[in-house]
């Protein structure tokens, strides 16, 4: 789909060349061409701000002389038109003012489009998304390719910012309020056909050709743009489909409701932490009501507090460490590895199954296997339900459904290993069952393949040391659910080989997750430190705090649950299961009370949310209900007599502190390769409170010193466990930081709740 290729077709004359974009001219026609050929995809930055200058300039005068009748907007990447803003640009920018700025050049930018006296189109045969999008917004009409590329949509929220290109100011107006907000506030985008219906292009036109050079994406984009030749740029839209369209889009009153629900919505996600949304909504809210000037100047100022923001900072920086696990070679140290076509699995469980549904997504040939045919049946009979529900929803037709279902095999036999690139094992976490399956496996599959284990405690090295080729053995460790937890650890042993660890890596960019690698240790990164925060949660309790009082704290701090309500997820029998194994191999702070863990022992119908109950009640659908009082009941006569009260404040410094403590360790025992990769590793497989930036990254933003402080205030009154590490000590001592390249925390500032704008509500 080269534009390239259909100019020299038309014999299109270029007029204009500049260093990212150039003007050609066809029968009246000007088509505007972005193409940063330093980079993958086109991005808006401050380099492109003269070159704007000069690209309008030009068309000014081609339309003046009468030679340009209709401009067209267009991308020199074959499936991508202008993926947003060169987040490289503003992440060091910590002046507020010069944070505007940059909005208001946008702003100046895309305004100047409209100046033009002729029709301004976007052709989109790619992601548009933020200052992408904003191009777009600003043009006079709007067409894309039917092409799984596209993508439009504004996304700045999802770092910490806000639209500030003017797409708060004019989204609204041309798809509605409602719309505008469905995509703004969640940071969302919309393919081609759902563009179109809700008004967001005017045309949807074929994104594939059948042939090489028919060119039909910009046949079409070319008899759209001679359909537009010499007419009135002006143009007015007419979102309001119904009267109640009507009321709440163009009505004051329907704009308080549609916006007051909104934040109340918010609320319940975000509470406040994530102000970025609050913000968008403000000014979407005022862009409906205002005028465009003062709709402009408060769209800047807001996106200059934003952008100073120590949740933006964070965020940018999580999707800059999300990016850069994505490059494989420099993660994997060069070493090559396979992308595996065929996966074979141990275990037709839950875990197994769900894995064999993420691969059948991914067009991978899967082969599960268990002991007993119902087992293998009922994880066959899994993967179906899984496709038919996304059938049901509408998320994929029952063709493509079958040709997944398809690639999901199943038996007891072991033959279905041999033509194998992976083998995971996930059978039941039991050392030796796993050393007899992992000695089968060996005499069964080709030498190349690599075979992996889900465990999520046993070593990798005890059970690589039954195989004759222990350099193929890997962990590759899924979080539950596995559909929706993105982190993946990649395990390796000492005997590992690099190419194993590769293999494992890639499988999991295959499968679109996360990828994090680290070394054989008790627990691996997100189990030992889960442990140390589960268990103090239990201190917690066995102390007299009330289990929803210690949840909400952990909940205020900014975590997605509280621990106790993670226990139940989790199953507490599996926590019961792993404490052990985290005491004997990483010493006494992890001993747990006997007491509790008979209790759980004792009470198998109390396992959390797969029994329906554990700390709390769930109904048949996994929701989580009111406090389960017997097992309160029972957990109460744990509590010493001295009960303690507690501030929220010490109840989420006792929990978050001690995994500060452990991931110091993890960094000094070299478990992972990098600080980034421990803060990835928590919020991908935590959900770490992301506005963070992760907890390494908490620590820096709250100052290394005063976290040292507070621990040694914390040992003094509950025990030597909250004694800083070391490393803090010396950090501390030397004002050192875990990230020292990031902008400096004391030049940002924390957007509390109280200051999340609700002037319009």
């Amino acid at each position: 789909m080269s534009i390239y290729n259909f100019l020299d077709a038309v014999s299109a004359k270029l007029v204009l060349k500049l260093q990212d974009a150039s003007v050609y001219i066809v029968a009246n026609i000007g088509f505007v061409v972005f193409n940063m050929l330093d980079r993958p995809v086109n991005v808006m930055n401050l380099r492109l701000t003269p070159q704007f200058r000069k690209i309008f300039c030009n068309l000014e005068g081609l339309i003046k002389s009468r030679k340009v009748g209709v401009v067209v907007f267009t991308s020199g990447k074959e499936s991508s038109f202008i993926a947003g803003a060169d987040i490289d640009m503003l992440y060091p920018k910590t002046n507020t003012s010069e944070i505007e700025n940059i909005a208001k050049e946008g702003q100046a930018a895309f305004r100047r489009i409209g100046t033009f006296s002729v029709p301004t189109i976007a052709a989109i045969n790619g992601a548009a998304l933020g200052g992408g999008c904003e191009l777009a917004l600003a043009c006079t009409f709007r067409v894309c390719a039917d092409h799984k590329k596209v993508q439009i949509g504004l996304p700045e929220v999802k770092l910490g910012l806000m639209p500030g290109s003017g797409g708060t100011v004019r989204l609204a107006k041309i798809v509605g309020l409602q719309e505008a907000l469905k995509i703004i506030l969640p940071g969302g985008d919309v393919r081609a056909r759902k563009a179109k219906k809700i008004g967001l292009v005017d045309a949807v036109f074929p994104g594939t050709d059948s042939f090489r050079n028919q060119h039909v994406f910009w046949k079409h984009v070319m008899k759209f743009a001679e359909s537009k030749l010499w007419k009135s740029p002006n143009r007015t839209y007419s979102p309001n489909k119904t009267w109640t369209d009507y009321f709440l889009n163009a009505t004051s009153v329907g704009n308080w409701l549609v916006g007051r629900q909104a934040a109340q919505g918010l609320d319940k996600m975000a509470k406040g932490k994530y102000p970025g949304p609050y913000f968008a909504l403000d000014s979407t809210l005022n862009s409906v009501q205002s005028p465009e000037e003062d709709a402009e100047a408060l769209e800047a100022k807001h996106f200059g507090v934003l952008g100073n923001s120590s949740q933006s900072k964070a965020l940018i920086s999580l999707f800059k460490m999300m990016e850069g696990s994505k490059k494989f070679k420099e993660k994997c140290h060069g070493a090559s590895g396979v992308d595996p076509k065929k996966i074979g699995i141990v275990g037709a469980g839950v875990m197994g199954s769900q894995i064999a549904v993420l691969c059948a997504k991914k067009n991978l040939r899967v082969y599960m296997r268990d002991i007993k045919e119902e087992v293998v049946q009922k994880g066959l009979e899994l993967v179906r339900s899984t496709f038919q529900r996304r059938v049901e929803k509408g998320r994929m037709t029952s063709e493509a459904a079958e040709k997944n279902i398809a690639l999901v095999t199943g038996g007891t036999s072991v033959d279905g290993f041999k033509d194998c690139d992976l083998i995971i094992e996930a059978a039941v976490e039991v050392m030796h069952l796993k050393k007899k399956i992992f000695q089968e496996l060996e005499k069964i599959v080709p030498p190349s393949c690599v075979i992996a284990t889900n465990t999520s405690s046993l070593s990798i090295t005890e059970l690589a040391s039954v195989l004759e080729t222990p350099e193929r053995c890997v962990g590759i460790h899924f979080f539950n659910p596995v559909g929706k937890m993105p982190l993946v650890e990649v395990i390796k042993g000492p005997s590992t080989s690099l190419d194993a660890v590769a293999t494992g890596y890639r499988f999991a960019l295959q499968l679109a997750k996360v990828p994090v690698i680290c070394s054989d240790c008790p627990g691996f990164i997100v189990n030992r430190i889960l442990g140390i925060y589960m268990g103090e949660a239990v201190n917690l309790a066995i102390e007299g705090c009330k289990l929803p009082f210690v949840d909400a704290a952990l909940l205020e701090f900014g975590m997605p649950m509280g621990p106790f309500r993670l226990m139940d997820e989790v199953g507490l029998d599996v926590a019961a299961h792993v404490a052990p194994v985290l005491e004997k191999g990483l010493g006494e702070r992890y001993t747990s009370d006997e007491r509790y863990l008979q209790l759980v022992k004792e009470n198998q119908q109390w396992l959390g949310k797969k029994t329906g109950k554990g700390f709390y009640k769930y109904d048949a659908k996994g929701k989580q209900g009111a406090l389960n009082q017997a097992f309160e009941t029972k957990l109460n006569r744990l509590v010493s007599r001295n009960k303690r009260k507690l501030s929220k404040s010490t109840i989420a410094d006792r929990c978050v502190l001690v995994m500060l403590n452990e991931a110091c360790m993890i960094l000094e025992e070299k478990i992972v390769e990098s600080v980034p990769d421990l803060d990835l590793s928590m919020v991908m497989g935590t959900g770490f409170a992301p506005f963070t930036g992760g907890l390494l990254s908490y620590a820096d933003y709250r100052g290394i010193s005063v976290c040292v402080d507070r621990m040694r205030v914390l040992a003094e009154r509950f025990g030597k466990r909250f004694e800083p590490h070391p490393m803090l000590i010396k950090m501390a001592r030397e004002g050192a930081r875990f990230f020292p390249n990031r902008p400096e925390p004391k030049a940002l500032r924390q957007i509390p709740p109280s200051e999340c704008p609700r002037s319009k509500l």
